[in-house]
């Protein structure tokens, strides 16, 4: 979700410019707009830090980046992948149908806490990405209780980065915690790049013992 505060922290570090009138009054013109759209994209779908956005933003107002640049096709909508809404509560029945795991399935990855049904039996959006990268590693081998320990280990990891951010969401302040979100999104990201090149050398030494 885009809120006020969101875009006044994207101003705040360069990410969006929006001309302002004599009364301050922000102007945002349809470019800006799409700018806004490409940051909330490579943040949901492809885990960028800001820092990082900022620099594919860079490549792409200058003309550094070509077409075959993984952001500009990231700035465009595809139907390639069915995603829902961000925030969003899907049924299991819509769950299904967007990762083609059945009822039963769903049910299993529920019941191991590998995603979580609300007591109105819905799924958040996330849950749809879990699902299908934990189908891929089933349908490699591993079973449920190995995938399980990779979301006991993210649980664990959003723990810390949660205690990390405590001074800052302690301030109470919507800007504050626009702030924190942003700094954990980050945070999550740089983890996430950590682990792969972890797991990557560590499998590596594994298969060449």
């Amino acid at each position: 979700m885009l809120n006020h505060s969101k875009i006044r922290y994207y101003e705040s570090i360069d990410l969006v410019i929006p001309h302002r009138t004599s009364s301050n009054q922000r102007l945002f013109s349809y470019a800006d707009v799409e700018r806004l759209r490409f940051i909330l994209t490579e943040q949901r779908d492809r885990y960028l830090p800001l820092t990082q956005i900022g620099e594919l933003l860079r490549q792409l107002d200058t003309g550094e980046a070509g077409a075959e640049h993984p952001g500009r096709m990231r700035a465009v909508d595809t139907e390639d992948v069915p995603r829902p809404k961000p925030g969003t509560r899907l049924t299991k029945r819509e769950v299904s149908d967007l990762t083609g795991a059945n009822l039963e399935e769903i049910e299993d990855f529920a019941r191991l806490g590998i995603v979580e049904i609300d007591p109105r039996g819905r799924l958040t959006s996330h849950s749809v990405d879990i699902i299908r990268y934990a189908l891929m590693l089933t349908e490699e081998g591993l079973d449920l209780r190995q995938v399980r320990a990779v979301k006991n280990s993210a649980s664990s990891h959003a723990a810390t980065i949660r205690s990390v951010l405590a001074p800052q969401l302690a301030k109470q302040s919507p800007v504050a915690r626009e702030r924190a979100y942003a700094q954990g999104s980050e945070m999550s990201a740089v983890l996430v790049k950590l682990y792969q090149a972890l797991l990557v050398e560590n499998v590596e030494v594994e298969l060449d013992a």
